[in-house]
Formats: C-alpha cells, structure tokens, sequence
C-alpha cells in the first residue's frame, strides 16, 4: 500500500499501528480490521518511521473514550449528523457502523486520497477534502451539523486558528456538541523527543494539564460553553499498563503523559 502523505497527515500513521497492534492483541476488547489490513499493506521503513510501543497504550483508551463519547451523543440523535475533522485514516465512522448516523470526513487531500485507498464512501460515509481552518470551510459542511469531534488533531493548530474555526462553526450549527482532545504543555514542546514520527514543531504550542478545569478551557475558547473536561488516565490508561511502564507513566504523568478529553457546546454558555 503506497500511502502518500505529507508530514501533518502522516501521523495518522502513528495511531493506525497502534489500532493494529491492539486489534491484534486477545487481551484487548477492540478489534479493527482495516487498522490491521492497512498495516499489512505497509513496508517495514514505514511502520518502524512511526511504532513506539509505549504510546500505544494511552492510543487505545483514546479510541474507547471517543468510541464512548459519540455513541452517547448520537444515542440522543440516532440519525444525527456527524463532521470529524481531520479524519485521516480514522476507522470509527465504521467501527460504530451499529449508528445510523451520517458521517462527513474532512481532511487535506492527501488524507482525503489515502482515505479513499482505504474505506468505501457510500450514502452514510463522505469524505471530502478541505482545510478546517480556512474560512470558506463552512460551505463545504452540510446544513446542520450535530456533532464535531477531531480525535488527535486540534494539538497541531495554534490556539487562535481553533477560536476563529469554533466562532465560525457555532455560527453555522450553534448548539453542536464538540469533542477533542489536547496534549499537555511540556508534551506540546517536546512531542518530537517522545514519539516517533513527530518532528519538532509540529505541535500548535498550547495544551492543558491532565487537572485542567473548564474555566481554562473556555477562557482560551471563548466560542464554546458547557465545557466538561477529562483525562485518559482517570479513563484507565494506568490499568492497561504492564511492569515498569505503569511506574513511568504514573510518576510523569502530571508533566506530559495524560490529554485533556474536551465535551463542550459551540456558542452556549453554561448558567
């Protein structure tokens, strides 16, 4: 499999070997075959640019809490509609084919083309390219949106690019629910050090500690409200560690190890 991909889209990568590896793993309660069935396709230099067994841990309690989160959205609107920006090699939108829901898919083009390489459009799954971060995007999304949702994406956008894309998406659907996830600080800044795949400067530069309140989140996006924040670690990413990993993460954790998981409401302010 001959995957085209240009640096930014290239670390959807990281997350597809990871999907795999724990697909394949009898102890793990996930299984994705296209995850598994894209990693066949690659060559070794591809998979060894991006594999760090110890990410892959914190890579599946992110998949299960996105998994949880929009299943529970979409339990409320069975038949919503559902934008996931930045979607790159993302299997969710199949994986939780058991949703009758209409899935939008947007990413630069060559995400948007491996994409295709990949999954089968068809009348509940589109995939369009497109920058969400240029104004014009708005056009290219369908007349109501009820759920926007970038699983490992937001990170790499400077924090005044995301307020201006939350402004304007709250204008066009106001009242959709929002879920993303951040890094930390020091994970921001030294992201290239610790995963492989990540070259420096990469990163947007901003995040949140794992304790973070909502406050801190809307005073830095001020177009979203309702804000509910998480972290991986409280979600059981220490349970799904084994031996002297476990210690690491629990001893650095509060530095760079556990993202913030972000549920919040475009254009309304709680009461």
């Amino acid at each position: 499999m001959n995957l085209k991909l240009r640096e930014l889209e290239g670390t959807a990568l990281i997350t597809v070997v990871a999907r795999a590896r724990a697909s394949q793993d009898p102890r793990e309660d996930f299984r994705d075959p296209w995850a598994e069935e894209i990693v066949r396709g690659l060559t070794p230099a591809q998979i060894k640019s991006v594999e760090t067994g110890r990410v892959n841990a914190g890579i599946l309690v992110r998949e299960l809490v996105f998994d949880a989160a929009v299943a529970k959205i979409l339990k409320d609107k069975p038949q919503g509609v559902v934008a996931n920006l930045g979607a790159g090699l993302d299997s969710r939108p199949f994986r939780l084919s058991n949703l009758a829901a209409q899935w939008y898919d947007y990413d630069l083009p060559d995400g948007v083309e491996a994409r295709r390489a990949v999954y089968a459009e068809d009348a509940a799954h589109h995939f369009v390219a497109a920058d969400v971060l240029q104004p014009d995007f708005v056009g290219l999304l369908p007349p109501r949106v009820d759920l926007f949702y970038a699983c490992g994406v937001f990170m790499y956008f400077k924090a005044e690019a995301l307020n201006a894309m939350f402004a304007r998406l709250a204008r066009h659907s106001p009242g959709a629910a929002v879920l993303f996830d951040t890094s930390t600080p020091f994970f921001a800044r030294h992201a290239h050090r610790i995963v492989r795949g990540i070259k420096a400067g990469l990163f947007g530069g901003w995040g949140f500690r794992y304790d973070a309140r909502p406050e801190q989140v809307e005073a830095l996006f001020p177009a979203l409200g309702d804000v509910e924040v998480g972290n991986y670690g409280d979600s059981g990413l220490l349970s799904r560690l084994r031996g002297s990993m476990k210690l690491f993460f629990r001893l650095l954790r509060p530095v760079f190890t556990d993202s913030l998981f972000v549920t919040a409401r475009l254009g309304e302010r709680g009461v």
